[in-house]
């Protein structure tokens, strides 16, 4: 019986350290899964039609923007256009014989053709003076000709962090009034572009 007993006691030890390699090499195991992630598309395009009130006879208003209405006669006129054609993210707005407090009034769509819902950052005015970035609904001036005097002012309608889903347009619009300060005989333009985010990196100004 003594002999039985110091042998027992090995057979125990040895199973005791098998048990925990066992148990140790399963802690240690890796799983590996194989899969593929899709990402999305983020693209905005301005579409036509782009309106303007250049059709019959001119329109006029007061300082700030008030007081529009029409007037008897068509002397001014004035044009907007999508630049490029691929995916457009431009608009080029001209002015031609127009005099102070002519008054203009613009409209256009702003298509998500991406697959991700996105909302409009800001909004990019380029000039010969420089570039003029809003990125709320507000009232500017802005130096077409890099004289140093204001030309025109502007409102920008607010569509700024409104989601716009896959497919669908958001109308955009904003108004101009020439100013005292701008030159006679001469074309005046300036672009307006566009930045859209992912809808969820909208950041409040």
């Amino acid at each position: 019986m003594r002999n039985t007993k110091i042998l027992a006691l090995p057979m125990v030890v040895m199973l005791g350290l098998f048990s925990t390699g066992v148990a140790y090499a399963c802690w240690s195991d890796t799983l590996y899964i194989n899969g593929s992630v899709a990402t999305g598309t983020l693209c905005a395009e301005f579409v036509p039609p782009v309106i303007t009130t250049d059709y019959g006879n001119d329109w006029t208003c007061d300082y700030g923007l008030i007081n529009v209405r029409q007037l008897t006669q068509d002397v001014g006129s004035s044009s907007a256009y999508i630049v490029g054609t691929t995916c457009p993210d431009t608009i080029q707005i001209t002015l031609d014989n127009v005099y102070p407090s002519y008054y203009e009034y613009i409209t256009f769509w702003a298509h998500n053709c991406g697959t991700i819902p996105w909302r409009i950052q800001n909004v990019v005015f380029k000039t010969l003076s420089g570039d003029i970035t809003i990125e709320d609904s507000q009232y500017l001036q802005l130096d077409l000709d890099d004289d140093g005097y204001n030309d025109v002012e502007i409102y920008w309608g607010n569509n700024f962090g409104d989601l716009v889903n896959v497919g669908d347009k958001v109308s955009i619009s904003f108004e101009i009034h020439v100013l005292q300060e701008a030159p006679q005989g001469v074309s005046l333009s300036f672009t307006a572009e566009i930045n859209v985010v992912q809808w969820d990196q909208y950041v409040q100004p």
